[in-house]
């Protein structure tokens, strides 16, 4: 028997997609008013990053649901990093050696979370005669039942408790079974497995 708890928020938050972008268009920002105000031959080179950098910041204060979208997102984040890698190769040829570190280390980052925010969709619970098994976003990924106290869903927050006072808690989103069919089983393999239980004596 399996049952599946969908988890009502997915591994990345809005709020840090969010940052990012308004650190990209700070950035950008940055760079472009020393390219425009401090530098002759890189005037409009600097007015097209203010462009850019404002429209960013614009888009995602005044826009920001329409930015959280998957396919939205995607394309803000190449033309972040393409930007970010043209302004660390420029600096790079200038000899201008932390602006290239600052870029670089921007790129990177821009680079992870595109990866990561496209593995960021729905995240579930198991809960099987095996144990339990957490969402992509926890350090522990499975809990053996012989390791849990007792598990509770209430007012759509599951709550784990385990050995050594161990707590864990989701908020849950969408979960198709009865509560007490599920709290039974949950309870009747914890009185199943309590007696494997290994104690820590070290």
């Amino acid at each position: 028997m399996t049952f599946e708890l969908l988890l009502a928020e997915g591994k990345i938050k809005p709020q840090q997609i969010t940052a990012l972008h308004l650190l990209s268009a700070f950035a950008i920002i940055g760079t472009g008013s020393i390219f425009y105000f401090f530098s002759m031959y890189m005037k409009w080179w600097g007015a097209g990053l203010l462009a850019l950098g404002g429209l960013l910041l614009i888009l995602t204060v005044a826009r920001n649901k329409w930015l959280m979208k998957p396919e939205v997102n995607r394309a803000f984040r190449i033309v972040e990093l393409i930007v970010a890698l043209c302004i660390a190769s420029y600096m790079a040829m200038n000899g201008m050696w932390v602006p290239v570190g600052m870029f670089g280390i921007l790129s990177v980052v821009i680079l992870l979370a595109f990866v990561w925010e496209r593995g960021s969709g729905e995240q579930y619970v198991y809960v099987t005669e095996e144990g339990i098994k957490l969402p992509m976003s926890s350090r522990k990924r499975f809990i053996e039942w012989r390791n849990v106290d007792s598990v509770l869903y209430r007012y759509g927050t599951l709550t784990v408790e385990c050995d050594e006072n161990k707590l864990y808690q989701w908020s849950i989103k969408k979960a198709r079974f009865e509560k007490e069919q599920f709290e039974n089983f949950c309870k009747q393999q914890a009185e199943k497995h309590k007696g494997k239980r290994v104690a820590d004596w070290n």
